[in-house]
């Protein structure tokens, strides 16, 4: 397993404790990037501009401590900022797919060339057919031919969608969004379900001919996995990159983390740490 490359999910709160940075440097983890900054639910042009404008400062920050500790781009993944979905369709004047766009499109110019999105999802009540066409030419489009694009799929966020208008792209639905694109399909162990279930998915994707570049590892309400879970998951043989999304102290502190992006959700530096090292004795093993 000593192809994996080992990475875990920071925050700008995080770059205030050195010594942490300097221990994640030192194990040599690469940074996700968590972006917290609150974004309207309803995205009218006003709200689109200011919300624009406060991540453009966030991921300037960002960049700033990259420099401070040199700390090469290449190394950083930017996530999506915000919830789970953006609205990809034509039903607004400046739709959550122009946000991201434009969003990423800074991101680019700053230097960075990783990133990962979570699935869009459509709108059943339209023709799936065009709709799909429209998405994949987005896609298609979203980032500069030498980026490197990863569509996480979302599964079990998305159960209380089942009976409604909105048609998730998870399945077949997003193999056919990803077959003969660029951008790769990423696998998440929560919203696969679990790590068997994330197994089982890998090895469906493998067998149609995708190529599964990375995985994220957490469980429910963002807590670590145990390294039993870990351990399971390494007899895949999986040879990419794994990322660390666990952080919050309990199961508690999810729901006031959601609402309040407060740090004083997240587990204390000193403990994470320690979770990370044993993670990575595991995938060198």
């Amino acid at each position: 397993m000593k192809q994996c490359s080992f990475y875990t999910t920071v925050t700008l709160s995080d770059f205030e404790d050195v010594q942490y940075i300097n221990q994640l440097i030192k194990l040599n983890i690469g940074l996700e990037l968590a972006l917290l900054t609150k974004l309207s639910n309803n995205l009218n042009l006003a709200q689109y501009e200011r919300d624009l404008d406060a991540l453009k400062k966030e991921i300037t920050a960002f960049k700033s401590y990259f420099s401070q500790f040199n700390i090469p781009l290449e190394n950083i993944r930017v996530h999506q900022p915000g919830g789970y979905t953006y609205d990809w369709s034509h039903e607004t004047e400046k739709s959550g797919f122009d946000f991201l766009k434009e969003f990423f499109s800074y991101c680019y110019d700053l230097g960075f060339r990783n990133f990962v999105i979570h699935a869009p999802y459509g709108n059943s009540l339209v023709n799936s057919l065009e709709e799909l066409n429209d998405y994949r030419e987005k896609l298609s489009t979203l980032l500069p031919d030498d980026a490197r694009l990863e569509v996480e799929e979302i599964s079990v966020s998305h159960n209380d969608l089942e009976n409604t208008n909105i048609r998730v792209y998870k399945g077949d639905l997003l193999e056919k969004l990803i077959k003969d694109q660029k951008a790769k399909i990423l696998l998440d162990t929560y919203e696969c379900g679990g790590i068997k279930e994330t197994m089982g998915r890998l090895k469906e994707l493998k067998s149609k001919g995708f190529e599964i570049k990375s995985i994220h590892l957490h469980k429910d309400k963002h807590k670590f996995l145990t390294s039993d879970e870990v351990g399971l998951l390494l007899q895949s043989n999986f040879s990419g990159n794994l990322i660390n999304e666990g952080f919050l102290q309990d199961e508690s502190s999810f729901d006031e983390f959601v609402k309040t992006k407060s740090i004083n959700c997240v587990m204390p530096n000193n403990q994470r740490i320690e979770i990370l090292k044993k993670y990575i004795e595991q995938i060198s093993n």
